[in-house]
C-alpha cells in the first residue's frame, strides 16, 4: 500500500489498496485501520512522490467515508468503554481509601502491626506506580516527565492513564502505549494492594476481639476484593476483544460469543463471580495460615514446592524459557523476560486466573487448568489444618463455621464456572483450556496455509511476520521467518543518515542495521541471532 507499510513497486501497492478496501468493506479492522494505517499514511506522506501522495489521498478519502457511515457504532462502543474503565477506576480509588481508614481504626485499637502493614501496601503500590511513569516518560521533557510522576504518586496515574485509553488520545512518543501503562498499572494494583492487604486485613479481623470489630474493616476487605475481581473480569475481556479481529487464528482466543448480547453479560457476570470466590478462598486460607504459623514457613513451604514442581515439569517438557507472547526477548532478556511473565502468571493464577495463561505459548492449558484445581483443592486443605489448630488458642471462628464459608464459596465459584462456559460461543472448543499442547505445535499449526490469520485472507505472505514476530524464537521455524526479514529490510526500512543505524519494527522487536545509505546489504541482529541479508 506505501512505503511506510512495507510496499514499494506499484504492483504490489495497487494489491494492497484493493485488500484495504475489502477490510474497511467488511468493517471488521475498522477501528485498527484507523489507528494504524492512517496514522502511518500521515506519517509518510512528506516522503513520497507525487503517485504515492494520489495513492495516499485516495487512502485517506476512503476512509473518511467509511468511518463517518460506522460513527454511531464506534460511539456507542466508545460509551461502553467508559463505562468499564470509569467502574474499574472508581473500584481502585475506594479500594485505596479504604486501605488507608483500615489502617486507621487498626491504630486505634492499637493493632500497629495490621495498621503500617496496610498503610504500607498502599503507599508501596503508588510508589511502583509512580516509577513506572518516570520510565514511561522517559523520552519526554524534564518537566512532563517528574509532573506525571507526581501525578501518580498523588495516585491520579489510572486516571491519567484511563481518560487517554478512553479518548483514544494515546501519546505515542512513550517507552510502552498508554493502554498498557493502564493494565500493567491495573495489574500491580491487584498484585502489590489487593492481594497482601486483603490477607493482612482479614488476619487483622480473625485475631482480633469480636467486639472490636469494625464495618470499616469488612467493607476494606470486601472492597479489595471485588475490586480484584472485577479488575482481572475486565483484563480477561478486554485482552481477548484487543484480539479478536486481529488474530482469529488463535483458537485459545475464541470464548467470547460473536452474537447475544445478554449470553457475553451472563458470561462476565459468571467469570466476576468466580473471580470474587476464588480470590476470598485465596485470601481467607492464606489469612489462617499466617495465623496459625506466625513464621509464615508453611506458607513459604507451599508456594516453594509448588513452584518447583511447575518449573521441573516446563523444563521436562522443553518450554521453561519460551515464555511469553508478552514479552520481548533480547540478549539476556531471552531468559530474565520470559522467566518473569512466567513467574507473573504463576503469582496471579494463586489469587485471580488469566484466562491468557492457558494459551500454550504461555503457561499452557494443562498447567493453568492444574493450577486453578490444586488452589482450589489446598485452599479447603489449609482452612481445615489452621482453623484445627487455632481453635485451641481462643479464636472465635469455628472448624464448622470456617469450612462452611469455603464450601459456600467452593459452591459459588462452581455457579460462576457453569454461566462461563454455558455462555461461551457455539465454536469454541472447551476443553482447549485444559488439553495438554506444547507451545510449539501450537505457534506452528498458525504458520499453515489452511489456518489463515486474519479473517478472510487466503494468502498469509504479508501476515506472518507482522504478527508471529510477538512469538519467542523458541517456537518460531528461523527458515520461514527468513524471508520476511529480508522483506522488510528491502521495503520497511527507515534511513536516517548515511552510516547511521536504522530501525526496523517486527512486530515488538527491533533489527537494528548498520550501513551505507542507498546500500542493500547489511547486517541486523534478530532475537540474539545474526542475519546476513543481501
Amino acid at each position: 500500500m506505501l512505503k511506510a507499510l512495507g510496499v514499494g513497486d506499484s504492483e504490489r501497492r495497487r494489491e494492497s489498496i484493493v485488500e484495504f478496501e475489502r477490510v474497511v468493506g467488511e468493517g471488521t479492522d475498522l477501528r485498527e485501520a484507523v489507528s494504524g494505517w492512517l496514522g502511518e499514511s500521515v506519517e509518510a506522506a512528506e516522503g513520497m512522490d507525487e503517485e504515492e501522495r494520489e495513492v495516499n489521498l485516495q487512502i485517506l478519502l476512503g476512509m473518511a467515508k467509511r468511518c463517518k457511515a460506522v460513527a454511531r457504532r464506534e460511539q456507542m462502543a466508545h460509551a461502553g468503554v467508559a463505562v468499564k474503565i470509569g467502574f474499574t477506576l472508581f473500584l481502585g480509588y475506594v479500594d485505596v481509601i479504604t486501605d488507608f481508614l483500615v489502617a486507621q481504626s487498626y491504630y486505634e485499637v492499637g493493632d500497629y502491626t495490621t495498621a503500617y502493614a496496610t498503610a504500607g501496601f498502599a503507599t508501596l503500590a503508588i510508589t511502583l506506580q509512580a516509577a513506572i511513569t518516570f520510565w514511561q516518560y522517559g523520552k519526554k521533557s524534564k518537566r512532563e516527565r517528574f509532573g506525571r510522576t507526581l501525578l501518580a504518586m498523588l495516585g491520579l496515574g489510572p486516571l491519567v492513564e484511563g481518560a487517554a485509553v478512553w479518548t483514544g488520545k494515546e501519546d505515542n512518543d512513550l517507552v510502552i502505549s498508554e493502554s498498557m501503562m493502564y493494565a500493567s498499572i491495573k495489574a500491580f494494583e491487584i498484585a502489590f494492594e489487593s492481594i497482601p492487604e486483603s490477607i493482612i486485613q482479614v488476619g487483622g479481623i480473625l485475631k482480633a476481639d469480636y467486639g472490636n470489630i469494625k464495618g470499616i474493616q469488612i467493607i476494606g476487605v470486601i472492597s479489595s476484593v471485588v475490586a480484584g475481581a472485577f479488575i482481572m473480569t475486565d483484563a480477561n475481556f478486554g485482552f481477548i476483544l484487543s484480539k479478536y479481529y486481529i488474530t482469529p487464528g488463535d483458537a485459545y482466543y475464541w470464548w467470547i460469543p460473536k452474537k447475544g448480547g445478554l449470553r457475553k453479560k451472563l458470561q462476565m457476570f459468571g467469570m466476576s463471580l468466580f473471580n470474587a470466590c476464588y480470590f476470598s478462598q485465596f485470601v481467607f486460607a492464606m489469612s489462617l495460615l499466617g495465623q496459625a504459623s506466625s513464621s509464615g514457613t508453611p506458607l513459604f513451604i507451599l508456594i516453594g514446592v509448588e513452584f518447583s514442581s511447575i518449573c521441573l515439569y516446563m523444563w521436562r517438557k522443553g518450554e521453561l524459557f519460551g515464555h511469553s507472547m508478552l514479552s520481548n526477548p533480547a540478549t539476556i532478556n531471552n531468559c530474565v523476560f520470559p522467566f518473569f511473565f512466567w513467574a507473573w502468571y504463576y503469582m496471579l493464577s494463586c489469587a485471580v486466573p488469566m484466562l491468557i495463561a492457558a494459551n500454550p505459548t504461555e503457561l499452557g492449558p494443562e498447567v493453568f487448568a492444574g493450577i486453578m484445581v490444586w488452589r482450589l483443592l489446598t485452599n479447603g486443605g489449609v482452612i481445615y489444618l489452621a482453623l484445627g489448630c487455632l481453635g485451641e488458642n481462643g479464636y472465635y471462628l469455628s472448624l464448622t463455621t470456617g469450612m462452611t464459608v469455603y464450601f459456600f464459596s467452593l459452591g459459588l465459584a462452581g455457579l460462576g464456572l457453569v454461566l462461563f462456559f454455558l455462555n461461551c460461543d457455539t465454536s469454541f472448543d472447551k476443553s482447549l483450556f485444559w488439553r495438554p499442547k506444547s507451545g510449539k505445535q501450537a505457534t506452528r499449526e498458525k504458520w499453515s496455509d489452511e489456518q489463515p490469520w486474519k479473517r478472510g485472507i487466503q494468502d498469509k505472505d504479508e501476515e506472518r511476520w507482522a504478527t508471529l514476530m510477538r512469538y519467542h524464537p523458541i517456537y518460531l521455524p528461523f527458515e520461514m521467518v527468513t524471508p520476511w526479514i529480508c522483506e522488510d529490510l528491502l521495503f520497511g526500512r527507515r534511513r536516517k543518515s548515511a552510516g547511521a543505524k536504522l530501525e526496523v519494527g517486527l512486530g515488538q522487536h527491533l533489527i537494528l542495521i548498520q550501513g551505507r545509505k542507498g546500500s542493500r546489504r547489511g547486517s541486523g541482529v534478530w532475537k540474539g541471532t545474526k542475519v546476513v541479508v543481501w
